[in-house]
């Protein structure tokens, strides 16, 4: 996305907003105030993300297929034993599990 000024990306978001259903526009202020609770983080540590970000990558490309299938077929055996919590309700909602 080019960048653009602030009344810009508010006239914007606005007019996405008016198109939505009521659900979504709630989701999307809950977004929002998640965004302005959580500041972006300082510039080194934007680089060290940048550094773990780039060690995943290299990890996960040199995952092989039968890893990867090993993890799913795992995945799926503790679903269908049930070991696993619902992450939404039937709205949609999260669930936060206190463990």
């Amino acid at each position: 996305m080019e960048a653009k000024d602030p009344v810009t990306l508010v006239k914007a978001i606005s007019e996405i907003a008016a198109g939505l259903p009521p659900l979504r526009v709630l989701q999307l202020y809950e977004f929002a105030l998640f965004l302005q609770s959580h500041p972006l983080p300082a510039e080194e540590t934007l680089a060290r993300i940048a550094t773990d970000e780039a060690l995943w990558d290299a990890q996960f490309a040199a995952t092989r297929d039968e890893e990867w299938a090993a993890l799913v077929a795992s995945v799926e055996a503790e679903i269908r034993e049930g070991n696993t919590l619902p992450m939404f309700d039937e709205h949609g909602e999260f669930i936060e599990h206190l463990l």
